[in-house]
């Protein structure tokens, strides 16, 4: 197995130059690697390293899961893929059997396995995050042991996990019938924007909007199902201008995001949600009058994942961006107060100032899940620093 040294995430804001990365090509290579860890060495996957909270430090055994890749079986609406799997390549897999993803975000560049452990998510009232599609988990625990989730329990535990409870090698999705999209952009005044959001979330499958302060203007944007057409028209419309674009549903959901930048969310109760962007807003009109990047409001269905950010409600997420040559602290700083004191939980690939007192509040079944987290990590194998920090100290 090949090693090799040094690792960033995709904003850059996370380096582990001390890092080996071990590239497994299968189950036992990654079962072994765990079961050889020296004494105290933590080991975590990084995926496309498309998370900004600090879930890998300098000096851990980071794991690439390349290898685990691709569409392993097809059982009706349920379809097993390999854990590495990027969530760009998972259409384009599914496309030629007929099937697509119900849901997903206008990113594409994580891991499933990534996007699921954090709770990453699209939009649509009804909708849920990736975790919510899953019906299985395979995964290698701390022990090394090849352990396969599937009954409720387990799965209200393992599918918004963090990486605690083990290495995933392969998920069971539950898919849909392939579907085409129509795409409307527009841009509007932010309370006209405002008025129509309920009316307009409740009448197309996808809804949602960006606010920039610097312009003090929104940017919406609907989504609709239309049969799979043949005249696919994919030329994505530049954000902040009005346009429409149509064709296969995996083609239609992302956006370009060139420009790297590093990010805070929080799932807040939709009933508190537009009074939450309110107050936002005229934070950061006070304070980062300037900012050219947008805040994003989107809408949630609740599921019943244990550390869920969406678990038991349907939530609005709010998505406040800097750019990643900047400083993110004091805009953040700035914006989790407000986002907390709404209600908000945040999405744990996001950054956050989340501490245990806090997770216990917002998260009853906290307890549980360490339970859980014992089991299949008995010699804590997974539990990086931040991580330490956030659930034991």
């Amino acid at each position: 197995m090949q090693l090799v040294s040094g690792w960033r995430n995709w904003s850059g804001a996370i380096s582990c130059p001390g890092s080996r990365i071990a590239a497994p090509q299968d189950e036992a290579g990654l079962a072994e690697l765990v079961r050889t860890l020296a004494p105290g060495q933590v080991l975590r996957a990084v995926g496309s390293g498309h998370s900004f909270y600090p879930f890998w430090s300098d000096g851990d055994l980071l794991v690439d899961l390349a290898a685990f890749h691709g569409v392993r079986a097809v059982e009706g609406q349920r379809v097993r893929l390999g854990a590495g799997t990027p969530i760009h390549a998972i259409g384009p897999l599914l496309a030629p059997l007929g099937l697509a993803l119900a849901n997903q975000g206008d990113i594409d560049r994580q891991t499933l396995a990534g996007a699921v452990a954090t709770g990453t998510h699209g939009t649509g009232r009804g909708l849920g995050s990736l975790s919510s599609m899953v019906r299985a988990m395979r995964l290698v625990d701390g022990t090394g042991r090849v352990r396969i989730l599937e009954d409720a329990d387990s799965l209200a535990a393992g599918r918004v996990s963090l990486g605690l409870l083990g290495v995933v090698t392969e998920l069971t999705v539950e898919v849909v019938p392939s579907y085409g999209l129509h795409e409307r952009n527009w841009q509007a005044p932010v309370e006209t924007v405002l008025d129509e959001f309920d009316q307009r979330t409740a009448s197309h499958r996808h809804h949602e909007f960006w606010w920039v302060p610097r312009n003090d203007l929104c940017i919406a944007k609907t989504l609709d199902p239309v049969a799979l057409p043949t005249d696919a028209r994919l030329d994505e419309v530049p954000f902040g201008e009005s346009g429409e674009r149509w064709g296969p549903s995996w083609a239609v959901f992302p956006s370009a995001r060139e420009t790297r930048f590093n990010e805070m969310e929080y799932a807040v109760p939709a009933a508190a949600g537009l009074d939450c962007f309110r107050a936002l807003r005229a934070a950061l009109l006070r304070d980062f009058p300037s900012l050219p990047w947008p805040i994003e409001y989107r809408i949630v269905a609740g599921d019943d994942g244990w550390l869920s950010p969406t678990a038991g409600v349907e939530v609005a997420a709010l998505s406040v961006h800097q750019d990643a040559r900047r400083d993110p602290a004091p805009l953040f700083a700035c914006a989790e107060p407000i986002l907390r004191a709404h209600g908000g939980r945040p999405h744990w690939g996001k950054c956050h100032g989340l501490d245990r007192s806090a997770a216990q509040q917002l998260y009853p079944r906290l307890g549980d899940f360490e339970q859980a987290r014992g089991g299949f990590d008995p010699q804590d194998r997974f539990l990086g620093a931040a991580l330490r920090r956030l659930l034991l100290d």
